[in-house]
């Protein structure tokens, strides 16, 4: 029988402000981008959003610990049953919108899909709905660009099912010294395979699951590291104010070596040691972030930054309709970039607030 800390958070409310900045920052990066905004200011605290790509570690680091978190508790609470409840959260939670942007985009976004060879546009579809999209150029990013990276989480998904009963008895650190290891062998083999090609080809191999299993891996730890403050918690052994001084402490450390490098580094793709390390120099500071979300006051996002916690809320909506409002606003003639980035926004948070309260949030409930 389990037993609830009474002074233990049982949501993280706070991560939600977490996916919020990462979803928004993916938004306004790809329409810097989309619309070669070279005015956009290049230092100062505005500077975040042109790295807005890292949006999509930070979503990494967040599912490593979320989905081990939960499936975790799930397996310890019923073993015999976790793989049917694992999964009817997990797809319950992935699918319905995936393939209702999937669907739209193939109607309205991509010109004489069906008209394409056969074998093309069948193959687009199967490795679509197998998650496996990531894997090959013609596929990665042909459907809703934006998408590459859930292939990557349902793999990870099903990496999580496959080892729910290593991961439960394996120590937290050691998972992710494994995970460190295997990315890092990853990206030096695929930067000594496609290094010299073009970067496109470079980042599509780099990013596969095994080489982004330090940033998994970094939540992953962080599950393991809560869920022993929990049990301390149950305990009455847990000291949170302790917890949250030290990992703002690391916050700083690791978020000030992260970027020191980072700026130092130069042209990112040009230098093995940052194809190769660096990552997990990011992944360090974000699931430092990410703990000292979990570990400060929840009624942050619940009171206080409450309209932020409900982006975070729509998050995955927001991730998956911006490049639908994008395509919208490049055919209106004349728009600037700010302005195209008020209609990238106004329209994708409608359309993730629709699909939040009419689609997502109904099947979910159904599903519990």
């Amino acid at each position: 029988m389990i037993h609830e800390p009474a002074d233990f958070p049982m949501r993280f409310d706070n991560i939600n402000l977490l996916r919020a900045f990462a979803a928004i920052a993916v938004v306004v990066y790809h329409v810097i981008e989309h619309t070669n905004w070279v005015s956009f200011p290049h230092g100062g605290p505005w500077v975040i959003f042109r790295l807005g790509w890292m949006g999509v570690d930070l979503f990494f680091v967040i599912s490593g610990f979320l989905i081990t978190y939960s499936a975790l508790l799930l397996y310890r609470k019923t073993p015999a049953t976790f793989a049917s409840n694992y999964w009817r959260r997990r797809l319950t939670r992935i699918l319905p919108l995936y393939l209702l942007t999937m669907t739209l985009w193939i109607a309205f976004c991509w010109d004489g899909f069906f008209l394409q060879d056969t074998r093309d546009w069948v193959w687009q579809l199967f490795t679509h709905l197998t998650f496996i999209h990531s894997f090959w150029p013609e596929t990665h990013g042909a459907i809703d660009g934006a998408n590459w990276s859930l292939a990557l989480e349902m793999q990870f998904y099903l990496l999580i099912a496959l080892l729910i009963r290593w991961i439960d008895r394996t120590p937290g650190w050691l998972i992710w010294v494994i995970g460190i290891s295997i990315a890092w062998a990853w990206r030096a083999t695929m930067l000594v395979l496609y290094g010299h090609g073009e970067t496109f080809t470079l980042f599509l191999h780099i990013t596969q699951l095994p080489g982004t299993l330090d940033e998994f891996g970094a939540g992953m730890f962080l599950a393991k590291y809560v869920l022993a403050q929990r049990d301390k918690a149950i305990n009455q052994s847990w000291r949170p104010s302790r917890q949250t001084l030290g990992w703002l402490a690391a916050c700083l450390l690791a978020g000030y070596v992260t970027m020191k490098v980072f700026w130092a580094g130069g042209a990112y793709w040009d230098k093995a040691h940052m194809v190769i390390f660096w990552r997990t120099l990011l992944a360090t500071a974000l699931m430092c972030v990410l703990a000292l979300a979990i570990y400060l006051p929840q009624v942050i996002a619940m009171r206080w930054m409450h309209p932020v916690d409900q982006l975070g809320e729509i998050s995955y909506g927001i991730y998956l309709w911006h490049l639908f409002a994008i395509q919208f606003a490049a055919g209106i003639s004349g728009i600037t970039s700010l302005q195209t980035l008020v209609v990238v926004l106004a329209l994708t948070l409608l359309a993730a607030m629709c699909s939040w309260h009419y689609m997502e949030k109904p099947i979910m409930e159904m599903a519990r």
